[in-house]
């Protein structure tokens, strides 16, 4: 709140001196409000000047703190929910994704050592880098999988070929070892 306060002070600011003016000109004459009132109010129902609103809004289950509150922590699980579901395919992707890179670059270095040996040895010295990032990876992969509550598929995966035949849209709607074809992005 306080940000989206400093953000917008001068226009509240002078919403308050517009306030204040008409306060004073009612009958009876309503209390002034101040910057400091403003910034020391946390949530919608300390706003006094609301209770004097032509509808008091302050009465309204939304302007409620135990409803607001529930309503914020029930979105928050329904996004963790999805998270998680993303999740256990970014998993999945990111494990088959170290898994093919290792292969790959494995079988490039064993065929560079016949033709090229020096940019074999090059390309070694730069993979060996690369596979203990890897590894960190690996490992922690691991040990999300281990947990208890863990609801992905375990393991490497299977990639998707890319063809000259198949077109990227097409590719994503491969259903691969149980994944929902939806949470597949090629």
């Amino acid at each position: 709140i306080s940000k989206a306060l400093q953000w917008r002070s001068e226009a509240i600011r002078n919403a308050i001196n517009r306030y204040n003016v008409q306060a004073i000109a009612l009958n009876p004459p309503h209390p002034k409000i101040s910057w400091k009132d403003i910034v020391d109010y946390s949530f919608l129902g300390e706003f006094d000047l609301l209770r004097h609103s032509r509808t008091d809004i302050r009465t309204k289950d939304w302007a409620k703190p135990a409803h607001r509150e529930a309503t914020t922590k029930f979105f928050k699980l329904c996004q963790a929910r999805e998270e998680v579901s993303r999740l256990n395919v970014e998993i999945r992707r990111l494990r088959t994704a170290i898994y093919a890179e290792e292969c790959q670059t494995t079988a490039v270095i064993q065929d560079l050592l016949l033709s090229d040996p020096r940019l074999a040895g090059e390309l070694q010295r730069q993979w060996c880098s690369r596979a203990a990032i890897n590894a960190v990876h690996s490992y922690r992969l691991d040990h999300i999988e281990g947990l208890a509550g863990f609801t992905g598929i375990r393991g490497v995966g299977v990639r998707v070929p890319h063809t000259s035949t198949t077109p990227n849209w097409q590719a994503s709607h491969i259903c691969i070892a149980g994944i929902p074809k939806h949470l597949i992005f090629v």
